[in-house]
Protein backbone atom coordinates (compact mmCIF):
# COMPACT_ATOMS: atom_id res chain seq x y z
CA UNK A 1 0.00 0.00 0.00
CA UNK A 2 2.94 2.38 0.64
CA UNK A 3 4.56 2.09 -2.77
CA UNK A 4 3.58 5.49 -4.21
CA UNK A 5 5.03 8.27 -2.02
CA UNK A 6 4.36 11.93 -2.73
CA UNK A 7 5.19 15.36 -1.36
CA UNK A 8 2.97 18.44 -1.16
CA UNK A 9 4.36 21.95 -0.62
CA UNK A 10 2.83 25.39 -0.21
CA UNK A 11 4.73 28.67 -0.07
CA UNK A 12 2.98 31.59 1.57
CA UNK A 13 -0.18 29.50 1.78
CA UNK A 14 -0.31 28.86 -1.98
CA UNK A 15 0.40 25.52 -3.72
CA UNK A 16 3.62 25.46 -5.74
CA UNK A 17 3.55 24.85 -9.50
CA UNK A 18 4.49 21.73 -11.49
CA UNK A 19 8.01 23.05 -12.25
CA UNK A 20 8.76 23.06 -8.50
CA UNK A 21 8.16 19.30 -8.29
CA UNK A 22 9.86 18.54 -11.62
CA UNK A 23 13.05 20.28 -10.52
CA UNK A 24 13.01 19.08 -6.89
CA UNK A 25 15.99 16.76 -6.24
CA UNK A 26 15.64 16.13 -2.49
CA UNK A 27 13.48 17.28 0.39
CA UNK A 28 14.90 16.66 3.86
CA UNK A 29 13.09 17.33 7.13
CA UNK A 30 14.52 16.89 10.64
CA UNK A 31 12.24 16.56 13.66
CA UNK A 32 14.12 17.38 16.87
CA UNK A 33 13.43 17.22 20.61
CA UNK A 34 13.11 20.24 22.89
CA UNK A 35 14.16 23.70 21.79
CA UNK A 36 16.29 22.41 18.91
CA UNK A 37 14.46 23.81 15.90
CA UNK A 38 12.96 21.44 13.33
CA UNK A 39 14.42 22.12 9.88
CA UNK A 40 13.66 21.69 6.18
CA UNK A 41 16.02 21.66 3.20
CA UNK A 42 14.79 21.61 -0.40
CA UNK A 43 17.39 21.05 -3.15
CA UNK A 44 16.66 21.65 -6.84
CA UNK A 45 18.22 21.11 -10.24
CA UNK A 46 18.26 24.79 -11.17
CA UNK A 47 18.73 24.38 -14.91
CA UNK A 48 17.30 27.40 -16.75
CA UNK A 49 16.54 29.01 -13.35
CA UNK A 50 12.88 28.06 -13.59
CA UNK A 51 12.21 27.57 -9.86
CA UNK A 52 10.98 30.74 -8.17
CA UNK A 53 13.08 31.48 -5.08
CA UNK A 54 10.90 32.38 -2.07
CA UNK A 55 11.67 35.53 -0.13
CA UNK A 56 13.48 35.15 3.22
CA UNK A 57 10.84 34.85 5.93
CA UNK A 58 8.28 33.20 3.65
CA UNK A 59 6.36 30.31 5.20
CA UNK A 60 6.72 26.84 3.67
CA UNK A 61 4.35 24.01 4.62
CA UNK A 62 5.38 20.45 3.76
CA UNK A 63 3.36 17.22 3.78
CA UNK A 64 4.49 13.69 2.90
CA UNK A 65 2.17 10.83 2.07
CA UNK A 66 1.32 7.79 -0.03
CA UNK A 67 -1.24 7.61 -2.84
CA UNK A 68 -4.29 5.72 -1.66
CA UNK A 69 -3.15 5.83 1.99
CA UNK A 70 -3.05 9.41 3.25
CA UNK A 71 -1.03 12.54 3.89
CA UNK A 72 0.91 13.66 6.98
CA UNK A 73 1.71 17.30 7.77
CA UNK A 74 5.45 17.48 8.46
CA UNK A 75 5.58 21.09 9.62
CA UNK A 76 5.54 24.81 8.87
CA UNK A 77 8.92 26.43 8.27
CA UNK A 78 10.30 29.95 7.84
CA UNK A 79 12.72 30.40 4.93
CA UNK A 80 16.10 31.37 6.38
CA UNK A 81 18.53 30.73 3.56
CA UNK A 82 18.93 30.48 -0.20
CA UNK A 83 22.04 28.95 -1.75
CA UNK A 84 22.87 29.11 -5.45
CA UNK A 85 25.63 26.92 -6.90
CA UNK A 86 26.86 26.19 -10.40
CA UNK A 87 29.61 24.53 -12.36
CA UNK A 88 30.33 21.99 -15.10
CA UNK A 89 27.76 19.63 -13.66
CA UNK A 90 24.97 22.22 -13.74
CA UNK A 91 23.25 24.65 -11.38
CA UNK A 92 21.64 23.99 -8.02
CA UNK A 93 19.30 25.89 -5.72
CA UNK A 94 18.92 25.00 -2.04
CA UNK A 95 16.18 26.46 0.17
CA UNK A 96 16.61 26.01 3.93
CA UNK A 97 14.20 26.86 6.71
CA UNK A 98 13.57 26.43 10.41
CA UNK A 99 10.42 25.72 12.37
CA UNK A 100 8.10 28.72 12.19
CA UNK A 101 7.39 28.24 15.91
CA UNK A 102 10.94 29.32 16.85
CA UNK A 103 10.21 33.04 16.56
CA UNK A 104 12.58 35.76 17.70
CA UNK A 105 10.30 36.84 20.57
CA UNK A 106 10.88 33.43 22.19
CA UNK A 107 14.62 34.16 22.27
CA UNK A 108 14.51 37.64 23.83
CA UNK A 109 16.08 37.78 27.35
CA UNK A 110 13.79 38.89 30.19
CA UNK A 111 14.25 39.28 33.96
CA UNK A 112 11.33 38.62 36.30
CA UNK A 113 10.23 36.35 39.13
CA UNK A 114 7.19 34.26 40.03
CA UNK A 115 5.81 33.67 43.52
CA UNK A 116 3.50 30.88 44.71
CA UNK A 117 2.54 29.58 41.29
CA UNK A 118 2.20 26.17 39.69
CA UNK A 119 3.93 24.76 36.64
CA UNK A 120 0.62 24.74 34.78
CA UNK A 121 -0.10 28.40 35.55
CA UNK A 122 3.46 29.44 34.68
CA UNK A 123 3.40 27.77 31.26
CA UNK A 124 -0.10 29.18 30.65
CA UNK A 125 1.17 32.70 31.29
CA UNK A 126 4.29 32.28 29.13
CA UNK A 127 2.32 30.73 26.29
CA UNK A 128 -0.27 33.52 26.38
CA UNK A 129 2.41 36.16 25.96
CA UNK A 130 3.55 34.53 22.73
CA UNK A 131 0.13 33.67 21.34
CA UNK A 132 0.62 29.93 21.87
CA UNK A 133 -1.53 27.19 23.35
CA UNK A 134 -0.20 25.75 26.62
CA UNK A 135 0.08 21.96 26.92
CA UNK A 136 1.31 20.57 30.27
CA UNK A 137 1.34 16.97 31.43
CA UNK A 138 -1.36 16.51 34.11
CA UNK A 139 1.26 14.99 36.43
CA UNK A 140 3.25 18.25 36.26
CA UNK A 141 0.56 20.94 36.03
CA UNK A 142 -0.09 21.01 39.78
CA UNK A 143 3.57 21.05 40.87
CA UNK A 144 4.16 24.13 43.01
CA UNK A 145 6.85 26.76 42.52
CA UNK A 146 7.05 28.83 45.73
CA UNK A 147 9.57 31.16 44.10
CA UNK A 148 11.54 31.09 40.85
CA UNK A 149 13.59 33.89 39.30
CA UNK A 150 14.27 34.46 35.62
CA UNK A 151 17.43 36.51 35.08
CA UNK A 152 18.14 37.62 31.51
CA UNK A 153 16.76 34.36 30.15
CA UNK A 154 14.78 33.80 26.98
CA UNK A 155 11.45 32.01 27.20
CA UNK A 156 13.09 28.97 25.59
CA UNK A 157 15.92 28.86 28.13
CA UNK A 158 13.66 29.59 31.10
CA UNK A 159 11.11 26.96 30.04
CA UNK A 160 13.89 24.41 29.61
CA UNK A 161 15.20 25.23 33.08
CA UNK A 162 11.77 24.64 34.62
CA UNK A 163 11.41 21.39 32.67
CA UNK A 164 14.83 20.17 33.82
CA UNK A 165 13.76 20.74 37.40
CA UNK A 166 11.09 18.07 36.96
CA UNK A 167 12.90 15.80 34.52
CA UNK A 168 10.54 16.93 31.77
CA UNK A 169 10.75 18.22 28.20
CA UNK A 170 10.05 21.81 27.10
CA UNK A 171 9.35 22.55 23.45
CA UNK A 172 7.43 24.81 21.10
CA UNK A 173 5.81 22.91 18.24
CA UNK A 174 2.78 23.34 15.99
CA UNK A 175 1.57 26.48 17.76
CA UNK A 176 1.84 24.88 21.21
CA UNK A 177 4.11 25.52 24.18
CA UNK A 178 4.74 22.11 25.72
CA UNK A 179 6.03 21.00 29.08
CA UNK A 180 5.59 17.24 29.23
CA UNK A 181 7.08 14.25 30.96
CA UNK A 182 9.71 12.55 28.84
CA UNK A 183 8.38 9.40 27.26
CA UNK A 184 4.79 10.47 27.86
CA UNK A 185 4.03 9.85 24.18
CA UNK A 186 2.58 13.32 23.82
CA UNK A 187 5.43 15.59 22.79
CA UNK A 188 3.19 17.34 20.28
CA UNK A 189 0.28 17.62 22.69
CA UNK A 190 -1.47 14.77 20.88
CA UNK A 191 -1.49 11.05 21.56
CA UNK A 192 1.39 9.48 19.67
CA UNK A 193 1.22 5.69 19.49
CA UNK A 194 4.50 3.85 19.94
CA UNK A 195 6.26 2.72 16.79
CA UNK A 196 6.95 -0.95 16.14
CA UNK A 197 10.03 -1.48 13.98
CA UNK A 198 11.08 -4.93 12.79
CA UNK A 199 14.57 -5.74 11.56
CA UNK A 200 13.02 -6.80 8.26
CA UNK A 201 11.67 -3.23 7.84
CA UNK A 202 15.13 -1.69 7.95
CA UNK A 203 17.48 -0.96 5.10
CA UNK A 204 20.39 -0.55 7.52
CA UNK A 205 20.96 -0.02 11.24
CA UNK A 206 23.65 0.74 13.80
CA UNK A 207 23.60 0.40 17.61
CA UNK A 208 25.95 1.09 20.48
CA UNK A 209 24.71 -0.47 23.72
CA UNK A 210 26.15 0.41 27.14
CA UNK A 211 28.68 2.91 25.72
CA UNK A 212 29.30 4.54 29.12
CA UNK A 213 29.73 3.37 32.73
CA UNK A 214 26.43 2.94 34.57
CA UNK A 215 25.65 4.76 37.80
CA UNK A 216 23.45 3.29 40.50
CA UNK A 217 22.50 6.67 41.93
CA UNK A 218 22.86 10.40 41.45
CA UNK A 219 22.99 13.10 44.09
CA UNK A 220 22.84 16.88 44.39
CA UNK A 221 23.43 19.17 47.35
CA UNK A 222 21.63 22.20 48.71
CA UNK A 223 22.27 24.63 51.57
CA UNK A 224 19.79 24.51 54.45
CA UNK A 225 19.75 28.02 55.92
CA UNK A 226 17.85 26.93 59.02
CA UNK A 227 20.52 24.46 60.13
CA UNK A 228 23.49 26.07 58.38
CA UNK A 229 24.40 22.72 56.83
CA UNK A 230 24.79 21.39 53.32
CA UNK A 231 22.35 18.54 52.66
CA UNK A 232 22.72 15.87 49.98
CA UNK A 233 19.70 14.48 48.12
CA UNK A 234 20.11 11.08 46.43
CA UNK A 235 18.05 9.43 43.70
CA UNK A 236 18.32 5.82 42.47
CA UNK A 237 18.70 5.38 38.72
CA UNK A 238 17.47 1.79 38.42
CA UNK A 239 20.93 0.71 37.20
CA UNK A 240 23.93 -0.86 38.93
CA UNK A 241 27.07 1.11 39.62
CA UNK A 242 28.67 3.91 41.66
CA UNK A 243 27.16 7.26 42.63
CA UNK A 244 27.43 10.33 40.44
CA UNK A 245 27.34 13.59 42.38
CA UNK A 246 26.51 16.95 40.81
CA UNK A 247 29.13 19.57 41.62
CA UNK A 248 27.12 22.74 42.13
CA UNK A 249 24.89 23.42 45.12
CA UNK A 250 21.20 24.17 44.49
CA UNK A 251 19.20 26.79 46.42
CA UNK A 252 16.39 24.51 47.67
CA UNK A 253 15.72 20.88 48.55
CA UNK A 254 13.14 20.60 45.78
CA UNK A 255 15.61 21.77 43.13
CA UNK A 256 18.32 19.44 44.45
CA UNK A 257 15.96 16.45 44.30
CA UNK A 258 14.79 17.38 40.81
CA UNK A 259 18.35 17.93 39.57
CA UNK A 260 19.48 14.55 40.89
CA UNK A 261 16.51 12.81 39.29
CA UNK A 262 16.99 14.60 35.98
CA UNK A 263 20.69 13.69 35.87
CA UNK A 264 19.83 10.06 36.59
CA UNK A 265 17.40 10.02 33.67
CA UNK A 266 20.03 11.59 31.40
CA UNK A 267 22.56 8.93 32.38
CA UNK A 268 19.96 6.23 31.74
CA UNK A 269 19.48 7.46 28.20
CA UNK A 270 23.27 7.35 27.68
CA UNK A 271 23.34 3.55 28.17
CA UNK A 272 22.42 2.94 24.56
CA UNK A 273 22.04 4.69 21.23
CA UNK A 274 21.37 3.68 17.68
CA UNK A 275 19.79 4.50 14.36
CA UNK A 276 17.68 2.73 11.78
CA UNK A 277 16.88 3.67 8.18
CA UNK A 278 13.76 2.30 6.57
CA UNK A 279 11.11 3.05 3.95
CA UNK A 280 9.32 6.35 4.54
CA UNK A 281 7.52 6.43 7.89
CA UNK A 282 5.80 9.83 8.18
CA UNK A 283 4.25 8.82 11.54
CA UNK A 284 7.69 8.81 13.18
CA UNK A 285 8.19 11.79 15.50
CA UNK A 286 10.80 12.73 18.05
CA UNK A 287 10.12 11.71 21.69
CA UNK A 288 7.85 8.77 20.88
CA UNK A 289 8.68 5.24 21.97
CA UNK A 290 9.86 2.60 19.50
CA UNK A 291 9.60 -1.14 20.09
CA UNK A 292 12.28 -3.01 18.14
CA UNK A 293 11.86 -6.67 17.19
CA UNK A 294 13.79 -9.28 15.21
CA UNK A 295 17.24 -7.94 16.12
CA UNK A 296 19.75 -9.36 18.61
CA UNK A 297 18.45 -9.62 22.22
CA UNK A 298 20.71 -6.68 23.17
CA UNK A 299 18.84 -4.47 20.67
CA UNK A 300 15.26 -5.74 20.89
CA UNK A 301 12.94 -3.90 23.24
CA UNK A 302 11.90 -0.36 24.00
CA UNK A 303 13.86 2.67 22.82
CA UNK A 304 13.07 6.37 22.66
CA UNK A 305 13.10 8.35 19.42
CA UNK A 306 15.64 11.16 19.84
CA UNK A 307 15.27 12.66 16.34
CA UNK A 308 13.88 11.80 12.93
CA UNK A 309 15.08 12.67 9.44
CA UNK A 310 12.70 12.27 6.51
CA UNK A 311 14.28 12.33 3.04
CA UNK A 312 12.25 12.49 -0.16
CA UNK A 313 14.20 11.96 -3.40
CA UNK A 314 14.01 9.09 -5.89
CA UNK A 315 12.55 7.20 -2.93
CA UNK A 316 11.20 8.26 0.45
CA UNK A 317 13.25 7.08 3.44
CA UNK A 318 13.20 7.80 7.17
CA UNK A 319 16.21 7.66 9.50
CA UNK A 320 15.40 7.41 13.20
CA UNK A 321 17.97 8.20 15.88
CA UNK A 322 17.30 6.23 19.08
CA UNK A 323 18.36 6.49 22.70
CA UNK A 324 17.78 4.31 25.75
CA UNK A 325 14.70 5.09 27.88
CA UNK A 326 14.77 6.02 31.57
CA UNK A 327 16.13 3.15 33.63
CA UNK A 328 18.67 2.28 30.94
CA UNK A 329 18.59 -0.08 28.00
CA UNK A 330 17.66 -3.61 29.02
CA UNK A 331 17.97 -6.84 27.08
CA UNK A 332 14.85 -8.42 25.63
CA UNK A 333 12.75 -9.96 28.40
CA UNK A 334 14.27 -7.83 31.20
CA UNK A 335 11.73 -4.99 30.96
Amino acid sequence: MRDKPFIEVTVGGKPVNAVFYERLSTATIRDEVGQDADTVELAFDDARNEVAAPAPGALIAVSFGFRGVGSWKMGLYTVEGLAFEGGPDGERLTISGRSADMRSDLKEPVSEHFDDTTVGDLVQELAGRHGLQAVVSPALAGETLPYIARLDQSTLDFGTRVADRFGALFAVKDGKMLLVKRGSGSASGLTLPALTIAKSDCRDWSFDVDPRPEYGSTSAKWYDRETGKTVIETERTGMQGPERRLRHALPTQAEAKAAAKSEGERLSRATGSGSVTLAGLPEAQAETDAQLTGFRPEINGRWRVASVEHSFADTYTTTIELEAPEGGKKKEGEE
